[in-house]
């Protein structure tokens, strides 16, 4: 079994570190390394990183497993290194080159990385219906499904509601991460979880997110988390709202955080399904804090999440306006 990972807008990431970010001047580079990147690759790295670190859990955690698309020579580099990693991939090979994006840390200001993602190439029909296929394949042997990241130009804005609604018929857990009308019919979809940030919530338009997730709630979902950067995180489950306040930590690069998030969260629902979501949530955010106090996306080894786990704070009040949510089919409980 496995926790299917989407990674159709896969991505070269270029990480370069300035000591000081000066537009329109030269810059000697403090580091600079090549990743395989994407929002479903580092939800699959802190996985990975999990499972070495805390092996021991009330229930096994399947490894993760990329799904997704790759072209070009670009492509090759990313499934080579996927592999220096161990993160396994089944890969649609496209065309079109897989995306190129650049993440530039400032050292002088670690917390306000720019980051600069190229839209991705072209997907052709026939490349979509060989990913259908290996996703029908892939989904019979998972036991979660998250669907992260943007996805690339011929990709239809509901795949992700599409392949949220076959896991749903099938009582495998699922999890949304996205953005504007991809998060919008994914969540119309009724996954179990919603994560997104405050700015992905706000691509929906105005409007209180207190009352856009009692929404969801009301349609199905069971848990909606917004997470606001350095700010205090906001769960909301069927008669329950959640203030999650993660520790202070050395902010290298906030880039992943919520990536990392989301993997704690998944790791926690699996290997811990009767621990409660007040439990869930502590485990989500010391993984966020942990990825923060590195330069790269992924688990700080100078910060671990079990180190940082006493730090959070759960506050829990009544949801108000809180209905039973609709019947769904039986999954993992959390």
């Amino acid at each position: 079994m496995s926790i299917a990972i989407t990674s159709l807008n896969s991505a070269i990431e270029r990480l370069l570190a300035v000591q000081a970010h000066r537009p329109g001047s030269v810059h000697r580079l403090t580091r600079s390394e090549t990743f395989a990147g994407g929002k479903g690759v580092n939800v699959a790295r802190v996985l990975t990183q999990l499972a070495a670190a805390r092996p021991d859990t009330a229930e096994p955690v399947p490894a993760p497993l990329l799904l997704g698309l790759a072209g070009g020579p670009t492509g090759r580099l990313f499934e080579e290194l996927l592999a220096t990693e161990h993160l396994a991939a089944a890969l649609v090979p496209t065309s079109g080159a897989t995306r190129v994006c650049e993440v530039l840390v400032d050292l002088s200001d670690p917390a306000g990385a720019t980051v600069y993602n190229a839209s991705g190439p072209q997907v052709e029909h026939p490349e979509l219906e060989a990913l259908e296929g290996l996703f029908t394949q892939t989904l019979a042997k998972s036991e979660a499904l998250v669907c992260t990241g943007s996805i690339p130009p011929g990709v239809p804005a509901d795949q992700y509601a599409h392949w949220i609604t076959q896991a749903r018929d099938q009582g495998i857990l699922s999890v949304l991460d996205a953005h504007g009308e991809v998060l919008a019919l994914g969540a119309a979809a009724i996954p179990d979880v919603v994560k997104v940030n405050r700015e992905e919530l706000s691509s929906l338009g105005a409007g209180d997110p207190a009352d856009r997730a009692r929404g969801w709630l009301d349609a199905g979902i069971r848990c909606v988390v917004i997470t606001d950067g350095d700010r205090p995180a906001r769960a909301f489950t069927a008669d329950t709202e959640y203030e999650v306040v993660a520790p202070q930590v050395p902010v290298r690069s906030a880039v992943g955080s919520g990536d990392a998030f989301c993997a704690g969260l998944v790791h926690s629902l699996l290997g811990a399904p009767q621990a409660g979501w007040a439990a869930h949530l502590r485990t989500a955010a010391a993984c966020g804090a942990s990825n923060a106090a590195g330069t790269t996306a992924g688990l700080a080894s100078s910060h671990p999440p079990a180190a940082l786990l006493p730090r959070v704070t759960v506050r829990e009040s009544a949801l108000r306006s809180a209905r039973p949510p609709a019947p769904r089919a039986t999954g993992t409980s959390g």
